[in-house]
């Protein structure tokens, strides 16, 4: 596994699926992931890393954009539970490629509702 995140603007190909950055409110869900699973990144620049929404029916899953040629989920990085502002248990998983890249923040609402509000680090705690 690559401990050394490399943290890429957007790239400038035909990717064909609408980008954009990570929103201040995602940074601090990914950034304990990150840190959890003991990977090495440039946290000041995490505002600037590339990401599209999933069609996950409103959980808020990203793809992170990369310059991976067709990436792949390979392994899990690190996970972590919180509650949804309904009190419904979410579930976030933080994916990595084959090249040990950020691939994808898997969020999963066990009802399978949208999510509601995204969590501040005090409401993380560790998935069993």
């Amino acid at each position: 596994m690559n401990q050394n995140l490399k943290l890429l603007p957007p790239l400038n190909s035909n990717v064909r699926l609408p980008m954009r950055y990570l929103q201040t409110y995602e940074i601090p869900l990914v950034k304990y992931l990150i840190r959890k699973a003991g990977l090495t990144a440039e946290f000041s620049n995490l505002d600037r890393i590339s990401v599209k929404s999933m069609k996950d029916g409103g959980m808020g899953s990203l793809r992170f954009i990369t310059n991976t040629t067709n990436p792949k989920l390979s392994s899990v990085a690190a996970e972590c539970l919180f509650h949804d502002s309904d009190g419904i248990k979410v579930s976030a998983t933080l994916n990595l490629d084959q090249n040990g890249q950020l691939f994808e923040l898997d969020i999963w609402k066990v009802n399978f509702a949208p999510l509601l509000k995204w969590p501040q680090l005090d409401e993380l705690s560790e998935a069993v």
